[in-house]
């Protein structure tokens, strides 16, 4: 099966330090892959880099096989709607100026092509798969809690239909009870709109509870694979 997104021997540099090195990695169609490391191993770098929000300084960046290490314009837009990412704080995530439905129609409107009947309806119905109500269509951010505006970021990286999820370490900035609450709905969304997940994590018990593989960077840039983890990072010293 072609991956939907792929990374061959990837190396990140900032002046003349390596953030990551020689970093392959594969994320297949509807696949939930977990990518942990200790903190400055280089997994935020590689979002970014997936994202084509950061130039590599070697290798190939490709999706459905494709290469898009140097693709510009319209090739990146076209990416942006099938992979969408979600950040781990919720609360510097969302504009405080915007109202819920504006956050969560920008996307939207950046597409184009609906008219404001069908945009109303694509925004109810994406905070319905969320977990919120039409109460919330005219709040500020500053008037939800953690997980509210957690679930409204999903709503908004699920408005372009993507694909895939890179989610970077979503909960962590969430109290334990209402993490809970937030994986199970990242496992029901998957379900229901046949995502593939990327998420980065420090936390094992919660990557085993989303993703069925695992890759592992270590050493800060990258020092090698988890053993018998199909689809692992490879970093080469």
């Amino acid at each position: 099966m072609i991956p939907l997104l792929e990374l061959r021997e990837v190396t990140v540099r900032f002046g003349t330090q390596a953030a990551v090195r020689d970093v392959s990695l594969a994320l297949q169609p509807g696949a939930a892959l977990g990518l942990v490391g200790e903190s400055g191993s280089g997994k935020s770098t590689l979002l970014r880099v997936l994202l084509r929000l950061q130039d590599v300084a070697s290798g190939q960046i490709l999706m459905d096989g494709a290469e898009i290490t140097t693709a510009r314009s319209a090739r990146l837009r076209a990416l942006r709607c099938d992979v969408q990412v979600v950040f781990q704080n919720p609360h510097s995530a969302l504009n405080p100026r915007l109202y819920v439905h504006d956050a969560v129609a920008e996307p939207l409107q950046i597409q184009g092509g609906l008219s404001r009947t069908r945009l109303r309806a694509r925004i109810d119905g994406l905070l319905e798969d969320v977990g919120l109500g039409e109460e919330f269509l005219w709040r500020y951010p500053h008037e939800l809690s953690g997980g509210q505006k957690q679930r409204v970021c999903i709503a908004r990286a699920l408005a372009p239909g993507p694909r895939a999820l890179l989610l970077d370490e979503p909960t962590s900035a969430l109290d334990v009870s209402v993490q809970a609450q937030i994986i199970d709905l990242l496992r029901r969304l998957r379900a229901r709109h046949q995502l593939a997940f990327l998420f980065i994590s420090h936390n094992l018990a919660v990557v085993q509870l989303l993703c069925e593989e695992v890759a592992v960077l270590r050493q800060g840039a990258g020092g090698g694979a988890r053993p018998g983890c199909p689809g692992a990072a490879r970093a080469g010293a």
